[in-house]
């Protein structure tokens, strides 16, 4: 049975009934069940029993063609079933007689021929039963059932059309997936080592090495310097271990060169901060790693250099000696006046490590903390912080959307930061975070659980079967809810 010729369109019936002049006959029409359509592998199944008892009293000449209609609650989705016919006692014996005796009459047939031809009995009781099929939508889900009448009269002039709803929720409830995640608990650390970065630019003359701290920028950048040490010293909450500190080199000039360079200028400015800060004694080493080819790949990496492919590819595939005449021959010099101007300065640094050893954070502490220096928190205080928020508050995912940040090796943070997506129905966020790590096989199941909140439903059940075979816990169990759903649904 074709289904094409009931497909009825929103723009040609429109969304609003267009009522009959003079009384209406379908809002007396109710259905005994709720939901009257059923899925069934991959079609819904309608029935219904229509009972037509409160219907006004219908005019003997009176015609309604009615066509049920499932219509989507969320979208302009709708497909239209069969109809059937609503006649008045003479309008029935007219059609009933030129059907007997036209057989190309149109409810002759097959693909216009009426599912059921009613006389209604006024003022009595009088049901009917309906039933079709057409094949099942996803969006039928959520849907409503919806009786359209055209009506006509005697010699079948139009009087217009009405529409009712007889259910709201049309669908037999499909199988809702029961998927497990909870929020990781982090294990907690004897020990808080933690590394604190500062990068110094320091200017020297030309060629030399000796630390002048008037030069140039220098007393800001040294100011930095101490503003770092006086907050490590005088906070009570922190072990001071030492302070390590390597010296890089911008790539002009000889290789030699400017290693010895980087080399002097290194000793030089370990001997200016021991000097000046005793505790540095005995809590203080240096290196030097000469022209810092790595740093000026990752700049040009991230920069809208035109000529970006071509330095990469000198810096690649050429010798290091070779590099500099090949950047020069770039588009006569112009391009390597840039590097020197705007690309080699940041270059020319001092990286400082701070090696310190927190202490222990009562509640009240962590959560301050938490704003100002995270990394001095383990991710057991993290969590501790987390949980004091109420669950779905903004403060809860604040906290662990800054862990995240802040410890971007770890799993626990970006877990739990895309489960209370997941909660908050912020599928595209908590797969885009899931997205970025989806090569760690420990954040699989999540990543499976967000495709399927997405309705990505391959993507779902290739990592959810990953991440079974790992045995991740629940994961067997979700790919099997994941299974369950898309076999009822899809």
């Amino acid at each position: 049975m074709k289904q094409s010729r009931y497909i009825i369109l929103s723009f040609l019936f429109g969304m609003s009934t267009l009522a009959v002049t003079g009384q209406t006959h379908l809002g007396g029409i109710k259905v005994s069940e709720k939901h009257v359509v059923k899925k069934t592998g991959h079609t819904a199944n309608v029935k219904m029993d229509l009972d037509l008892t409160a219907m006004p009293d219908m005019n003997s000449n009176l015609l309604m063609v009615v066509t049920p209609i499932i219509r989507s609650n969320t979208s302009n989705d709708q497909v239209a079933l069969r109809p059937f016919l609503l006649m008045g006692n003479r309008r029935y014996r007219i059609i009933d007689r030129r059907i007997a005796l036209d057989k190309h009459h149109i409810y002759n047939q097959p693909d216009t021929k009426p599912s059921a031809m009613v006389k209604r009995r006024n003022g009595k009781e009088q049901s009917m039963d309906y039933s079709a099929a057409t094949p099942y939508r996803p969006w039928m889900r959520h849907s409503s059932m919806i009786l359209l009448a055209e009506n006509s009269g005697c010699a079948g002039c139009p009087l217009g059309s009405e529409e009712t709803t007889l259910t709201d929720d049309a669908l037999v409830p499909l199988y809702e997936a029961d998927y497990q995640y909870e929020i990781i608990v982090p294990e907690g650390e004897l020990l808080k080592k933690r590394e604190e970065t500062l990068s110094a630019h320091l200017a020297y003359q030309v060629g030399k090495y000796v630390v002048l701290p008037q030069f140039d920028g220098n007393p800001a950048e040294l100011a930095r310097i101490d503003s770092k040490l006086k907050e490590i010293g005088n906070d009570s909450d922190i072990i001071f271990e030492k302070l390590s500190m390597v010296g890089y080199a911008s790539p002009e000039g000889g290789v030699e060169y400017n290693a010895k360079l980087s080399k002097d200028r290194a000793h030089s400015f370990a001997s200016y901060l021991v000097n000046k800060y005793p505790i540095l004694k005995s809590r203080f080493e240096y290196d030097w790693k000469g022209q810092d080819w790595a740093g000026l790949r990752t700049a040009v990496t991230k920069s809208e250099l035109s000529q970006k492919d071509a330095i990469l590819e000198i810096i690649d595939q050429k010798p290091v000696g070779e590099r500099t005449a090949a950047l020069r021959a770039i588009d006569g010099g112009s391009l390597y006046a840039t590097l020197l101007s705007d690309y080699y300065p940041p270059l020319r640094r001092s990286e400082l490590t701070f090696h310190i050893v927190v202490k222990g954070f009562e509640l009240d502490k962590a959560r301050e903390i938490i704003k100002t220096h995270p990394s001095r928190l383990s991710l057991a205080e993290v969590y501790a912080v987390a949980q004091s928020y109420p669950e779905g508050s903004h403060e809860r995912y604040e906290t662990w959307t800054i862990a995240e940040k802040t410890f971007p090796k770890a799993i626990e943070p970006t877990a739990n930061a895309a489960i209370i997506d997941l909660r908050a129905g912020r599928y595209p966020q908590a797969l885009a975070r899931l997205e970025a790590r989806k090569s760690e096989p420990k954040l699989w199941m999540l990543l499976g659980l967000a495709y399927a909140y997405s309705e990505k439903w391959a993507e779902a059940e290739s990592y959810l079967t990953r991440a079974a075979q790992q045995g991740q816990p629940g994961a067997q169990h979700n790919l099997n809810e994941l299974r369950r759903y898309m076999q009822d649904n899809l």
